[in-house]
């Protein structure tokens, strides 16, 4: 009987540390998965700060004193704009400039809701910068009384347009017919940001990084192909 008991107890015991043993192992793996999933955020991390270093895709009105205006396209199609304007405090009032800017804003919106918001209002150095998200492209053209189209590429007449690839390869309109994408259409000098690689450009259009372009001829339709 004896015999039998400690059998059992050995049996218990070994069952126990098999047990303590399984959960050791469970523990280091989890230790092992949670260090290896640090690991590759800080490398995603690391990259994605040298890419705002060294991409030309994050300049900023501010950053750039030839560059006024700013717009910025995200994947849904909303808009950002920041403008650099100036202003002198000495004979302009900033809180009547931000009064009149949400005014204006406010009587667009009427009860539509949110589809233009002034974020910010940053007046200094003789500088008034704004940074105004519109919903649509549609709220920015009908808000500023400017061209500002973006749309499907099948959609796009190209007729009196002339478009062409960081080769100068032009496109035609039978080659515009295997182009997927978006594009923008606009008629304004400013630099445009958008969410993909830029595919084409037209002669008006100066190329500054994969993703962003300057439109340097006002009131000429210009238009950039992206993807």
């Amino acid at each position: 009987m004896k015999s039998k008991k400690v059998r059992r107890k050995q049996s218990r015991r070994q069952r126990n540390r098999r047990f303590k043993a399984y959960i050791a192992r469970f523990i280091a793996l989890l230790a092992a998965v949670a260090t290896l999933i640090l690991i590759i955020y800080g490398i995603i991390k690391l990259f994605s700060f040298l890419g705002g270093i060294f991409d030309k895709n994050k300049t900023t009105a501010d950053d750039d004193n030839t560059v006024h205006n700013v717009i910025v396209i995200d994947k849904k199609g909303s808009l950002t704009e920041t403008s650099v304007e100036d202003f002198d405090t000495s004979e302009y009032d900033a809180e009547a400039l931000e009064k009149m800017i949400n005014d204006t804003i406010s009587d667009y919106n009427g009860s539509g809701g949110e589809r233009i918001v002034l974020k910010t209002l940053d007046i200094r150095d003789g500088k008034a910068r704004a940074v105004i998200y519109y919903s649509t492209a549609e709220d920015y053209a009908s808000y500023n009384g400017k061209t500002f189209v973006i749309g499907d590429v099948e959609d796009l007449d190209i007729t009196g347009v002339t478009l062409a690839d960081d080769k100068n390869t032009v496109l035609t309109h039978d080659d515009i017919k295997k182009v997927k994408g978006k594009y923008v259409l606009l008629n304004d000098d400013t630099r445009i940001s958008v969410p993909d690689k830029i595919q084409y450009v037209s002669r008006n259009v100066e190329k500054t990084g994969k993703k962003t372009a300057d439109v340097k001829k006002a009131g000429i339709d210009s238009v950039i192909i992206y993807k």
